[in-house]
């Protein structure tokens, strides 16, 4: 019995362990953002821009072309990591009818692994500063408001949390970005001119006051977003957004036309597949942190209590048998004492008539 109790009470020690190992030192490597990460959403909407073929032949009054159907390729991808910061490449890309690109942006940051907020960039490896989250949500999301940085105004705004709602079967958290300020993008702002001929603004939006304008405008650029995110409950996955996006030129005040203006929204499919992601993550999660570590030690219970019996029943029967008198066990060879007779050590002796009287 000691035996057994022995082997179970080791098993029993080695389940702890494992439960421990799995909570504490395996569930904590892989509740981050992985090495090689490379995610994508797909986006369905419509553009409004300028055409920068009319805008070179001169051809102003038809510079802008709206509402053109456009569909969107979004990759993040993690190019570098280093302890608890990883570097994501941030890239969406957006199609024209023909599957003409039309519009890119790209934007990498150093972030926390696990709660996704700004980190200092490893050295050596580029990354763009800003405060707040951006390519990510955290991994454990929580029913709070986060800061978020809009690249756009180069400055932080609030995710607003605003409800928790149902997406392809999964529980998401739904958060809020709103934004609005001067164009602050390096990239975008060298790319846009600084003032433009009065002819070919009038061309372009003849309702504009331009009338006390000088031959060459300034121009300054605004940028509005608004950005709805649905965001697993379980694992941050952004299983979809809803992005109205536009940068707008002004002259004196006035809006003048929109340099761009996209609204995009998560395709079905890309939905499905985004929460079927989530889906597996979290399943992972559950098993590294919960079910695998307290199952060990739910187990280890069992056997230790299983040792304890084992051990409890053993010394019970070991008393049992203590307690029982052993017969004793007589010579085959020595005769059966017979009626008068007294046996004493080595010999018989028969007692005589008179000492068998009372």
């Amino acid at each position: 019995m000691r035996r057994a109790s022995w082997i179970i009470s080791s098993v029993s020690v080695l389940l702890v362990a494992a439960g421990a190992v799995s909570k504490f030192a395996v569930y904590p490597q892989l509740h981050q953002m992985p090495d090689d990460l490379d995610g994508n959403m797909e986006f369905r909407g419509v553009l409004t821009a300028m055409d920068p073929q009319a805008v070179q032949r001169g051809d102003f009054a038809q510079a802008i072309i709206r509402d053109l159907p456009v569909t969107a390729d979004r990759n993040v991808k993690a190019v570098h990591t280093s302890g608890s910061t990883i570097v994501l490449n941030d890239r969406t890309e957006i199609y024209g009818p023909t599957r003409q690109v039309v519009s890119t942006t790209e934007h990498q940051y150093a972030l926390h692994r696990e709660n996704a907020l700004e980190r200092p960039a490893p050295e050596g490896v580029k990354a763009e500063p800003h405060g707040g989250l951006t390519a990510a949500f955290p991994l454990s999301p929580e029913k709070r408001d986060y800061p978020f940085w809009d690249a756009e105004t180069q400055k932080p705004v609030d995710a607003k949390y605003t409800g928790t709602e149902k997406r392809e079967g999964r529980t998401v958290y739904v958060y809020t970005i709103t934004a609005q300020g001067p164009l602050a993008d390096p990239v975008l702002v060298s790319a846009l001119p600084t003032e433009l001929p009065k002819a070919a603004l009038q061309a372009i939006n003849p309702s504009a006051a331009l009338a006390d304008a000088p031959d060459m405008v300034p121009l300054t650029y605004i940028s509005t977003t608004r950005m709805v995110g649905y965001v697993d409950s379980e694992t941050g996955v952004a299983i979809a957004l809803e992005s109205d996006k536009s940068v707008t030129a002004q002259a004196q005040g006035v809006e003048v036309f929109p340099v761009a203006q996209g609204k995009l929204t998560t395709t079905e499919a890309s939905q499905k597949d985004l929460a079927d992601q989530a889906a597996t993550a979290a399943m992972a999660f559950w098993l590294l942190s919960d079910a695998g570590p307290y199952g060990a030690w739910a187990l280890a219970a069992l056997l230790i209590l299983l040792a304890v019996w084992l051990e409890y029943r053993g010394r019970r029967a070991q008393a049992a048998d203590g307690a029982t008198p052993v017969p004793q066990q007589r010579d085959a060879a020595e005769p059966e004492p017979r009626t008068g007779e007294t046996v004493t050590a080595g010999a018989t002796r028969t007692e005589s008539p008179a000492e068998q009287q009372p």
